[in-house]
Order: C-alpha cells, then sequence, then structure tokens
C-alpha cells in the first residue's frame, strides 16, 4: 500500500514556493518539491498539511483547495507515494524557513524554472499546468490498483463509512472541571509542584533552581502548578484548552495572592502568541497525554525556550494503563496500542469522553530527539507507600502501584 502525502501549493505573483529536501531525506531527498509531508494515521490531509506549514515555515494556514492527486514512485527506493496536492492561501503572517527540518533550501519558481529543477516529473507537471492557468491533467508513473489507494485518495462514493468522531477532550475538561476540581485536585495541591497525585517535586528534586526562571506550564488545568511554580520563585505562564479550567486557574491564583502566575486559553500544539526563546524552563504534569499532536506539542515547546532551556513533563506511564484496575491484575491492552478512548464520570457531572495518547517510552525517547532535545533524565517513582492528601478521593490502590509505576517523568534540555 503506498503511503499518502499532503503537498502545499503556495502561489505568490505568478510563482510557486518550492523546497528541496535534503539528501538522504526521504520521499525525493535531493530533489526540489512542493512543501510535503506524509499523512499520519488519526491524521487528515488537510491536518497534516497545516501541521507542516506550521512547523516548516512557522505560518497558520486554512481554507486549503484541493487541486490534484499525484501518483509518484521515489525513484531511490522504488516506494510509491499518492499525494494530494492543495492550492493554500499564505495569509498576511511571515514566513519562518526552518533549517533544521527535512529541507535546506526553499525558493519562488515560475513556471519556466521549474523545468530546469530536478523534481519528480509526476509532481512538476500539475504544478506547471496550474500556474499557467490550465486544467492539472493526471500523470502516474505507475498505474494504481483500487487496493493500493489510500481512502483519503478514494472518490467520495467509494469511501467506507467514517468512524464515530474522536472524543473532544476541550468539551470533556470544560464538563467536568468543577466537579474535578472538588474531588480529586483543587485546594489539595497549591502548596507543591505534583508529579503526580502521590509525588511531588519535594520528593523528586526534578527541576533546576527556578528562582527568577519564566517558565510556560503545558496544559496547566486549574492553575495549580503555576501558583507552586511562583512560590518558588518562577514567573509562570499556563496555557490550557478549557475555558473552565482556565477561568478556575485565574480564581484559584487570585484567592492565593500569586501575582506571577498568569494564564492564557490554548493548546500546547500551537503557542504562536510566544516568541521564540521566551522562556526558561517548560513543565507539564498529566497534560501531554491528552494532546492530539505531541510532536507538535513538543516542537513547539523546543522553540519557546531558549538555548540549553529545560521541558520536563510527567505523563501516565504506558505500562500503567495495560494493567486492569482491580485483582487479580492482568494485562488488557497491547503495549503497542497507543490511543484510548474512555469515559470519566465524576458526582454530579455528566460523563464526560476522552481521547488521550500513550506512546510507548522508546516513542517519547525518539519524539523528543527529533524535536531537538537531550534527554537528561527519566524517573519512574515508585510510590505504593505514599498516598494522595487528606480529603482527595483519588482511587489510590497499593496493591496496584506495588507492580506498576503510575507515573514516568522526563527531563530533557533544548539542544
Amino acid at each position: 500500500m503506498p503511503d499518502l502525502l499532503s503537498a502545499a501549493l503556495f502561489e505568490r505573483d505568478g510563482m510557486v514556493l518550492m523546497a528541496h529536501r535534503k539528501p538522504g531525506h526521504p520521499p525525493f531527498g535531493a530533489q526540489w518539491i512542493l512543501p510535503m509531508t506524509l499523512v499520519a494515521e488519526h491524521e487528515t490531509a488537510e491536518e497534516a498539511l497545516r501541521r507542516h506549514a506550521r512547523d516548516t515555515f512557522g505560518i497558520e494556514v486554512g481554507e486549503e483547495q484541493f487541486a490534484d492527486t499525484v501518483y509518484v514512485e521515489d525513484p531511490s527506493d522504488a516506494h510509491r507515494y499518492v499525494a494530494n496536492i492543495f492550492r493554500t492561501p499564505l495569509g498576511s503572517a511571515p514566513m519562518r524557513f526552518d533549517a533544521d527540518g527535512d529541507y535546506d533550501d526553499a525558493r519562488w519558481l515560475a513556471a519556466a524554472e521549474l523545468e530546469q529543477v530536478s523534481m519528480p516529473p509526476p509532481l512538476r507537471d500539475p504544478v506547471v499546468r496550474i500556474l499557467r492557468g490550465e486544467t492539472p491533467v493526471p500523470r502516474t508513473d505507475w498505474e494504481p490498483q483500487a487496493d493500493e489507494k489510500p481512502e483519503a485518495a478514494l472518490p467520495l462514493a467509494e469511501r467506507p463509512e467514517p468512524e464515530a468522531p474522536a472524543p473532544d477532550n476541550r468539551a470533556g475538561w470544560d464538563a467536568i472541571s468543577a466537579a474535578y476540581q472538588e474531588q480529586r485536585f483543587g485546594e489539595m495541591y497549591g502548596e507543591r509542584l505534583m508529579w503526580s497525585f502521590a509525588s511531588s517535586e519535594d520528593d523528586l528534586h526534578v527541576l533546576d533552581d527556578v528562582r527568577g526562571k519564566r517558565v510556560i506550564v503545558l496544559g496547566c488545568g486549574g492553575g495549580q502548578d503555576c501558583v507552586a511554580l511562583a512560590r518558588m520563585g518562577a514567573i509562570a505562564v499556563g496555557i490550557d484548552p478549557s475555558a473552565a479550567q482556565i477561568g478556575y486557574a485565574r480564581q484559584y491564583a487570585s484567592a492565593h495572592a500569586t501575582e506571577n502566575a498568569s494564564f492564557v486559553e490554548g493548546t500546547a500544539e500551537d503557542l504562536t502568541r510566544f516568541d521564540d526563546g521566551s522562556f526558561d524552563l517548560a513543565v507539564s504534569s498529566h497534560a501531554l497525554n491528552y494532546v492530539e499532536r505531541i510532536e507538535h506539542a513538543l516542537a513547539e515547546a523546543h522553540r519557546v525556550l531558549r538555548g540549553g532551556g529545560v521541558l520536563a513533563f510527567a505523563v501516565t506511564h504506558p505500562m500503567s494503563v495495560l494493567a486492569s484496575d482491580a485483582p487479580p491484575y492482568v494485562v488488557e491492552h497491547a503495549y503497542w496500542d497507543e490511543t484510548v478512548d474512555w469515559s470519566w464520570e465524576f458526582e454530579g457531572a455528566p460523563p464526560a469522553r476522552f481521547r488521550q495518547r500513550f506512546p510507548t517510552l522508546s516513542r517519547w525517547f525518539e519524539m523528543l530527539t527529533d524535536a531537538g532535545f537531550a534527554v537528561e533524565r527519566i524517573a519512574e517513582p515508585r510510590e505504593d507507600d505514599r498516598r494522595p492528601p487528606p480529603g482527595s478521593k483519588t482511587p489510590w490502590d497499593a496493591a496496584r502501584a506495588r507492580l506498576v509505576p503510575n507515573t514516568i517523568i522526563f527531563k530533557a534540555r533544548k539542544r
């Protein structure tokens, strides 16, 4: 089965933006191509396009217009691809080329110039025709069979019925925020920076001295971590997609007379409101599992950190996801099944559906290094001898905690 690509056709003054793929970087290494990226699992072609535009050129795009589908084979390894080409508006924001990515050059080229560069012909021809105002003529270097066409490249009538929509994590947190803060977190954790319901920074000593440091908290929830960091001497900014959580966080910080903790509504995948190198430290506690595109969040954290800045985060340990909640403790899921949909119920709140990602340990390491971080520490605290604070309604099973860790913590430094 060929892989699916999304290609961006950026146009300006009769020219198109072309990027030169670095040698040894498939697909189409050492050739000029439209900016394009592989479409990841659980990602639409349009979402992949927007991700690539943001990561490579630092711009947000939308309102893409489908232009053509091209079937093309990479001559270097004979791997086959289906490339969906989208005419993509540029918008008014300036472009920022990331030379550390898959390309070593990017240029605006006219139709005549495209004939002079090394470029796969099946990709060149539709671009030239579009620039000349002609209707693209389908071209392929191989004849795809019916079972070789990815679903996104099939005519609508031939596509299978879509799956049920993914849970909306933002809506889920808005629904349960009040009950969650009252029953699980709220006033019980603001004194210390918590890496889990039972382990704090005082217990694990993950961070360096934070006094005077600018810190961004990814997925700040009710703001307790920001307040704790401010009490440690940091200047903390929290970001969270849930308006209800941000509302609670602002009230919480105000009630605790914390001046050096502020909050914005947004996602960890899009930190464009913050400048490059504007933070010394990025912290996240049990929030990145809820992020749909974790790779984007790590790349954005890398961008907003200064050189040598630290990213420290806690997530649910993937081994904890495998084990049943009640004895006899057995493996209920495959270690490699990364995505889990589930419901969370609290007294006094409607059930809320969530989708979480639980990458393997090796996958976390790969994502961090790919984003430009050097991993300095991995902590897997044993917590069977610890308990949540008095008043917390968090279920705690010491017998289960003796078998599998609940939390894994990564400390990584920007290279």
